[in-house]
């Protein structure tokens, strides 16, 4: 995925023209500090999709460690949900 590299004084000076060029292109720019990476900005849309993604990856992970380990106890899915709420926002 192409990205873009854009410094936190460049950032300050033109947060609301790079705003709409990361609407308009859909590329994700770095954000750098003293020539180290900071900072990552993407598009709302995107972060909301990478955030489900994580979740979706996260719930087949631990299907797949209950079904290899079947003698340990099980949960209802109601439990599960509260237990993965609490991890996701600790």
């Amino acid at each position: 995925m192409a990205t873009k590299i854009v410094s936190v004084t460049e950032l300050k000076a033109r947060l609301a023209g790079l705003l709409d060029e990361l609407v308009s292109e859909r590329v994700p720019f770095h954000i750098v500090q003293h020539g180290k990476p900071r900072a990552v900005l993407v598009e709302y849309e995107e972060f909301e999709a990478m955030l489900t993604k994580i979740d979706d990856l996260e719930d087949i992970l631990s299907m797949e460690e209950a079904l290899s380990s079947p003698e340990a106890e099980s949960m209802t899915l109601e439990d599960y949900d509260k237990q993965r709420t609490a991890r996701v926002r600790g």
